[in-house]
This record gives structure tokens, sequence and C-alpha cells, in this order.
């Protein structure tokens, strides 16, 4: 990298959801600018800090802590400490490299770069991955360029008129799986990286009503934790005389996907970003506890207009889920209505979408830097 290699600096992330997308626009983007140098910055509590490491990737880590959910000693110190300090130790490093374009893709470390943005009067473009925008996008809108939204309701929660619905990127790999039906149906349970409590304990017990009642079927559950946890779940369903696969953790998401009829899952953003781009039946069962709902908001793109079955955690117990999964995992005519209108509703060119805003400046600085 030179002092004019044009360079693209992406802040935030603490969560998959946040650091997931984060990765897929930068692949992308340096696709289409081959001479593009992509830079992060996050925080050392967050995933980044041994995702990113890994990848090779050039990452600022920043002691920062979150202020939703803490007590007021802890939020001060946020405040007048760790954001200034953050903020300061952004701007210092971008002396040696100024970026053209500053990309904020929520959770805390996001603000720092984005308030280091302002000050140093760097374009910033915020990428909002839910159906409900974060607090820090909500409060930084402001300040944006521009507000890449993966989910078209989430302008209803921004006060601007800069958004712009590009959806989330989702993995070619996984966009290329067609969705089929399989006989025995095949019922897919996913919680996401770090699982799901409810799921892991409610479902075996819902598959086991369902195989005493002479259904037949399979399960791929993909359960997080440890080898404890998987083992114990993996026993359940022997138990019961199910055929189930359990995992902790699935390195190849695209043959987990094409191998099921219909998943029952969390609402993550990108979960459902892929769920809709693949056309895959789902049941939503959203994290009671996530910030400002969003999984809730996620869920309800696909579920209010007849492409997902969205199902409250508060109101599910072991029958319940049966019932509902007996009313559509058996039922070829209702599966197939749901792969339709969920394929609808996926955004095949969330790629070209992204880049072309990004293009806007990124274009310009390649240009700058051709030319010298």
């Amino acid at each position: 990298m030179t002092d004019t290699t044009p360079q693209l600096c992406i802040a935030g992330g603490g969560t998959g959801g946040h650091v997931m997308p984060a990765l897929a626009l930068a692949d992308a983007a340096r696709e289409r600018w081959g001479e593009l140098h992509v830079s992060f910055i996050g925080a050392e509590r967050g995933l980044e800090a041994k995702l990113l490491p890994e990848r090779g990737e050039d990452v600022l880590l920043l002691k920062m802590h979150a202020v939703q959910g803490v007590g007021i000693i802890r939020k001060l110190r946020v405040l007048l400490w760790e954001i200034p300090h953050a903020v300061y130790s952004i701007c210092q490093h971008w002396k040696k490299q100024r970026p053209a374009l500053l990309v904020g893709v929520g959770g805390y470390a996001s603000a720092t770069g984005v308030i280091a943005a302002i000050i140093s009067r760097i374009p910033i473009v915020l990428y909002e991955q839910n159906a409900v925008p974060g607090l820090v996008n909500r409060t930084l809108a402001h300040f944006s360029k521009r507000i890449m939204l993966g989910f078209s309701e989430a302008k209803n929660h921004l006060k601007s008129k800069k958004t712009v619905h590009t959806g989330n990127i989702v993995r070619t790999d996984i966009a290329s799986i067609q969705w089929q039906q399989h006989t025995p149906p095949c019922l897919l349970v996913l919680g996401g990286s770090q699982g799901a409590r409810f799921l892991n304990q409610t479902i075996p017990q819902a598959c086991a009503l369902l195989h005493e009642q002479g259904k037949v079927f399979t399960v791929i559950h993909v359960c997080g934790g440890d080898e404890k946890q998987r083992s114990e779940i993996a026993n359940a369903y022997q138990q019961a005389g199910i055929a189930a696969e359990v995992m902790t953790f699935c390195s190849n998401m695209p043959d987990f996907y094409g191998r099921g009829d219909l998943m029952i899952a969390r609402a993550g953003a990108m979960t459902v970003a892929e769920a809709s781009i693949i056309g895959l039946p789902c049941i939503f069962i959203p994290l009671p506890h996530a910030a400002d709902q969003h999984q809730t908001f996620n869920a309800r793109s696909l579920s209010d207009q007849g492409a997902a079955i969205l199902a409250e955690q508060s109101q599910q117990d072991a029958n319940s889920l049966a019932k509902l999964l007996a009313h559509h995992l058996f039922d070829t005519t209702q599966l197939q209505k749901l792969h339709q209108a969920c394929y609808q509703l996926g955004v095949q060119d969330a790629k070209q979408r992204q880049l072309d805003v990004l293009a806007l400046w990124l274009n310009e600085a390649s240009l700058e830097e051709s030319s010298l």
C-alpha cells in the first residue's frame, strides 16, 4: 500500500451480526476496486478482535464498552473517557493513511469511527443490517451521506431522506442453493453462533412428540456451546428414536441449507437474508431480549407478507411447537407457498446495490490515485 492507494475504513462490530456483513462488504469492495485498501476499526472485546486478525486484516482495536444496560458509573466512564480516547487514537492513526470513506456498520465501536470521521471531514456511510436501526445508527444518521438498509422497513425508524434499500450481502455459495423438498422431510434448527438455550431444550422435546405421533422426518441441529451440550442434545434425539445430526458449529452452511425443507431459527439479520435469498421456509423465534427487539422486526419483514412464520418465544412450549411443526413440515403445499413468497422477497443484487453507494466516493478516490 502506498500513500496514494485509496482506502475504505469500516468501523463497528461486537457480534457476528455486525462483523460478518462488514467482511462481506469489504470482500465485495476489493473485487470491484483492485487497488483498494480496506481497514477496520473494532473493539478489543468484540468478535472482530479474534476474527479479523485471523484473516490478516488491517484492524485498529480499541478499549470500548457498550453503554446500553449498564450503570451510570460505567456510562460516564465510556462517554467521558473511553470514547474521547478512542476517537483521538483513530484520528492519530489516520494521519498515516487517510480513508476516502468511512462505513459504520453498527455496534459501539462504530460510534467512535463515525465521530472521528466527522472531526476529520471524511465522508460517512452508515450500514444498518436490521429492520429496526440500532442506537448508534439512529443517533448518528444526521451526519451520514447515505444510510444503506438491509431491510426497507428500517427507513420508517429513521428521520432521514438519505436511506437506500440495498439488502444484506449473502455469500455466493449460499445464494446459489436451490431449495427443494425431501423424503422424508428434514428440519433444520439454527440458534446462531452462540446457540439458543430455548431452541436446544424445547425442539428435541417437540420432535419427540411428533415421532410419537408416527411422523417420519430427520433433523440437523446446530446447537452452539461445547461438546457436552452437543452430546446431551444428540442423546435426546437418539432416545426419542429420531435420526438427527447435531453439531456445535456448522462450517458448511450451503450444505446445511440445501438439505432442509423447513428451518426453525432465531431471526438475526443475516439468517433472515440468507433464508430469503434461498427461499427457505422458516419458523422464526426471535431472541426475546435482543436490542430494540430487532429480531422480531426482522422476522416480521417476512411473516407480515406470508413468507415465514413468526412464533414469539413467550408463547411457545414443546406442545405448541410440535403442533406448529406438524402443520408446516409435512404439508408440501404449505412449504411450497412459503418458499415462493420468501424467495420473492430476497434481494438478489445486494452486493451491486451496496457497491453502487460506495462508488460515489471510492470511484472518485480511484480516479485521483490514477492521475498521480
